[in-house]
């Protein structure tokens, strides 16, 4: 290698080394000012208890004679990970799956309710169809197809069976009645 090579090798090693000393230094000033400050306690600065500790017997309370008492700051670090809900919180979901089943408990009963009250006209699916003849009227009509259930109820059946607005017949018109067992 020329000397020149060499000389430049020698030049940067030497200023290496004056960057690593000025950066101790940095090092060494910066922890000087924290522990003037009081931000960094050193091993030596640390305080041991100079008598023994003694056993209470009697149950006093031991309080420093004098001198002010150094606290150390205390930090509580909070995780940010997600945390498991407690079992005594009531969410959103739980709240809308209660509504449902209530609503479908509430829906059965009524149903169960609506079946019980209906009577044997709203439960007979099977409906023929009759001709209606002179001077017959809704009522008498009832009371011919099904002469053992009320004429009230019948007469509302074969309304709603043809979606009748009023009670007007014609002779000869054709009405979808329920079925009678009787006949």
């Amino acid at each position: 290698m020329s000397n020149a090579v060499l000389h430049r090798q020698a030049v940067l090693n030497q200023q290496a080394v004056l960057n690593q000393q000025a950066v101790l230094n940095q090092q060494a000033v910066l922890n000087r000012q924290a522990l003037e400050r009081g931000a960094v306690r050193s091993g030596a600065a640390r305080s041991y208890r100079t008598e023994p500790r003694r056993r209470r017997t009697d149950g006093e309370l031991r309080r420093p004679s004098s001198g002010a008492v150094a606290y150390r700051p205390t930090h509580t670090g909070v995780s940010r990970a997600d945390h498991v809900r407690g079992a005594n919180e009531v969410g959103w979901r739980m709240v809308l799956a209660s509504v449902v089943i209530t609503a479908g408990v509430l829906c059965g009963l009524v149903g169960v309710a609506q079946l019980a009250t209906t009577d044997g006209v709203s439960n007979s699916a099977a409906t023929e169809v009759v001709q209606v003849q002179q001077g017959e009227s809704l009522a008498a009509l009832a009371a011919r197809i099904s002469p053992d259930l009320p004429v009230a109820q019948v007469v509302e059946r074969i309304m709603e069976l043809n979606a009748m607005s009023n009670s007007a017949l014609h002779p000869g018109q054709s009405l979808i009645v329920p079925s009678s067992t009787t006949r």
